[in-house]
């Protein structure tokens, strides 16, 4: 007979995990693929790389000849009039000039041959892409810990919810033998009561236990946007296999160096930099050259028409002198921004740190407790077994049993958890360490 206490526990766990639902039996890395697509922090970390795209595109295009093109139609309503001095009477008489339509057309090329923005926006372009692109690889390796966690916990969910069946299955097996026994004067009607109470307490634990597994799918159903009426199948009936627990400073080391949150912040802080390069081009000259050519056009009626084309090349040179300290100002500021992300930088190499050490003390202790469950939960079947076999042959107690079936599913529950642990742990160790496969980068590009 399962104590009711630990069929409460085996409840309250499978009710608290998470998990992914869908409409047709789903592997991981299905739903890792749904995720990578639907998630809205990828949506939003694809667009802004597409608009680090564009931004190069930016860049370059400042640095490119420019070509204007104007045409103008003018018509007067009172003709222009000049003044000029008579040379007669030396007095200044005006004179009109009967136009009454004037056009103009003018073309025009530049091209910038110093620009310290120009130049610095154009050689930091890459940066801004590379940023993006790592941010979005940060935001891949967190879509692809959650989905893991959620679907690893939906299978242990799954697995809780088969050990309050069976637990069922062996009251109820254990009731059958208490009433065959009773009905030939074996046990005493006291051993009878006991048996139909176990069964009647674990029954709704059953029931309760089944409504967390569906809760648990629906919570990854949730996070994966996807339609809640639907039904999911998980693909795995356990949890994968065991591995090795990584060394401590290797894996320091790979934090250091591939996780994908500071590789970010790297490049944020490059990019940054450059951002003082740019303001500080305010503090320098702009040169360029250009080329103008104009056509104009006047007339006094619709048949006579007197025009004439000019054109000119030249140099100009623009230099900021004084603008209020504003160019100082955003220096600063630029200044600051890079002192800032900085300090972000060493705050996260901290906690890299930290989870780093965490997650594999994590990992080493769910892999002793596996290792120690293993041989249990076979000792506890083996147990019950015994158990069941003494009390038909009238050598053993009810109480044995009720203590076999105790420890058999607190076994299996532990064995559960423990498994649960280590590769939900296991999950967040690739993230810190940026050992996310390279494919689902790629498929979320």
């Amino acid at each position: 007979m399962l104590s009711t206490r630990l069929l409460a526990a085996v409840f309250m766990i499978a009710n608290t995990v998470v998990a992914i639902a869908g409409s047709r039996p789903i592997s991981l890395e299905e739903a890792i693929e749904i995720g990578l697509k639907q998630n809205k922090n990828i949506i939003v970390s694809r667009l802004n790389v597409e608009r680090a795209k564009s931004q190069i595109r930016d860049a370059y295009g400042s640095a490119m000849p420019s070509l204007n093109v104007n045409a103008s139609v003018n018509r007067l309503i009172q003709s222009p009039v000049f003044f000029f001095p008579n040379p007669a009477t030396g007095k200044v008489s005006p004179l009109e000039i009967p136009v009454n339509t004037t056009y103009t057309m003018t073309a025009q090329v530049q091209q910038i041959l110093f620009n310290g923005a120009v130049m610095t926006a154009v050689s930091s372009s890459e940066l801004y892409l590379d940023a993006a692109n790592a941010q979005l690889d940060a935001a891949v390796a967190e879509v692809v810990t959650e989905t893991k966690k959620k679907y690893y916990q939906a299978a242990a969910a799954a697995a809780y919810y088969r050990v309050a069946v069976s637990a069922l299955e062996n009251v109820k097996k254990t009731q059958q033998t208490v009433a065959s026994l009773f009905s030939e004067g074996f046990v005493s009607e006291f051993d009878k009561i006991r048996a139909d109470v176990a069964v009647a307490n674990v029954e709704p634990l059953v029931v309760e236990s089944e409504s967390g597994r569906y809760a648990a799918q629906a919570a990854l159903q949730t996070y994966l946007a996807l339609d809640l009426t639907d039904t999911l199948i998980l693909s795995i009936d356990k949890l994968p296999s065991i591995g090795a627990v990584p060394d401590v400073e290797s894996a320091l080391q790979l934090a250091i160096s591939a996780n994908y949150d500071l590789r970010a912040l790297d490049l944020q802080i490059q990019v940054a930099s450059k951002m003082v390069n740019i303001q500080e081009s305010d503090y320098y000259p702009t040169i360029a050259a250009y080329g103008q050519w104009q056509h104009q056009g006047q007339r006094d009626n619709f048949a006579n028409w007197l025009s004439a084309p000019t054109s000119l090349v030249g140099l100009n040179f623009s230099m900021n002198i004084f603008n209020g300290l504003k160019t100082q100002a955003k220096v600063e500021q630029s200044k600051i921004d890079v002192a800032t992300i900085v300090e972000r930088r060493a705050q996260l190499l901290d906690i890299l740190e930290l989870q780093t050490r965490t997650v594999l003390n994590q990992l080493a202790a769910a892999k002793a407790r596996i290792g120690a469950q293993a041989s249990t939960v076979s000792q506890a079947q083996r147990g019950y077994e015994i158990s069941q076999v003494r009390y038909t042959e009238g050598e053993g107690r009810l109480i044995e049993i009720s203590d076999a079936e105790t420890a058999l599913s607190r076994a299996k529950v532990n064995e559960i958890s423990a498994r649960l642990d280590y590769h939900t742990t296991l999950a967040e160790y690739e993230r810190v360490t940026g050992q996310i496969d390279e494919r689902y980068r790629q498929l979320a590009r």
